[in-house]
């Protein structure tokens, strides 16, 4: 199945998903097919608005679904992140839906919101509920700002839309980084860096990989967003180091290879000491920046420790293991 046939199939799937439920209120598309620049690969992500949620996160009940195709594998959940229930569909043709649903009550209770802001009103709100909306919007913007596609539309949901993107634009947070927070993450990636290392020591590789090695890549690609942002201020860094090669410099995405945990405890340690010294790297920039004060006491111990203790300890294992053979 060429491009223009993938397209063509996606079109009448959701055609005849729209004919045969009335209750989806509206429905727009995100990502690559918004975009019209999928690839054979590309799945393919839809905001379902409707009055009747529950249909759709129904496990039992998939004939809603059924003009898209046959279905091999379907998934309900929630995405903690974007705050949402999400319904994800796999077809027999290898097509991937990922449909995201919406009740229309939380899009109203939007549009109220903001027609509150634009007459001087929204002070009637209690805090609480203001403070929630608003992060609701903030989240909702985060998908919607790199572009997006109307499929069907009865509550002029496109002017929602534009009006969130809007009012987002203006109370977006600032990016500028502040001590506490640089340092609450710069501690707690050494602290794991070295506590990984211990626990590959005592060959707790496994556990490693599932909990230390998670956090302290999620550090590392954090510290590398932000001196991204720093060099340029509107630079979009998604997500979790989704599309790394778009936003960040090459070499960045080479050297990130040497950071995997490899095949034995001794090269997993010196990817830590990669880890490690890319992380140097990259919060020393931001760290210049905002003219803060790094520890490299507590960095040279970590580094120091893994390459005198914790590879020799490796290796002295890997002998005694061969002598037992």
């Amino acid at each position: 199945m060429d491009k223009l046939e993938r397209i063509d199939k996606i079109n009448k799937g959701i055609q005849l998903l729209l004919s045969n439920n009335q209750d989806i209120i509206s429905l727009i598309s995100i990502g690559s097919f918004s975009q019209n620049s999928i690839d054979q690969f590309s799945d393919i992500d839809l905001y379902l608005f409707t009055n009747n949620p529950k249909k759709y996160l129904d496990n039992t009940n998939r004939s809603w679904i059924d003009p898209l195709g046959k279905i091999l594998s379907i998934r309900i959940f929630k995405d903690l992140q974007e705050g949402v229930d999400k319904n994800k569909v796999v077809l027999e043709n290898g097509l991937m839906y990922d449909l995201t649903i919406i009740d229309i009550k939380k899009i109203k209770l939007i549009s109220y919101y903001l027609k509150l802001k634009d007459i001087g009103l929204v002070w009637l709100l209690p805090k609480f509920l203001k403070k929630g909306i608003e992060k609701s919007i903030l989240k909702f913007y985060e998908t919607i700002k790199r572009g997006y596609k109307v499929h069907v539309d009865k509550i002029n949901l496109k002017d929602i839309l534009e009006r969130t993107i809007t009012f987002s634009r203006m109370i977006s947070p600032d990016k500028k980084i502040d001590e506490k927070l640089f340092f609450r993450h710069y501690n707690f990636f050494w602290q794991s860096c070295y506590t990984a290392s211990i626990k590959l020591i005592r060959k707790d590789f496994y556990f490693t990989i599932l909990t230390y090695d998670n956090y302290i890549k999620k550090e590392l690609i954090r510290m590398i967003e932000w001196e991204a942002m720093l060099r340029e201020k509107s630079t979009d860094v998604f997500y979790c180091s989704l599309k790394i090669y778009d936003w960040s410099r090459e070499e960045t995405c080479d050297d990130l290879y040497g950071t995997l945990l490899s095949d034995n405890i001794e090269n997993m340690q010196k990817s830590l000491i990669k880890t490690a010294e890319l992380y140097q790297k990259f919060s020393t920039l931001v760290a210049n920046e905002y003219n803060f004060s790094l520890n490299k006491e507590f960095e040279n111990f970590v580094i120091d420790f893994i390459k005198n203790v914790a590879i020799p300890e490796a290796l002295n294992n890997k002998e005694i293991l061969s002598e037992n053979i």
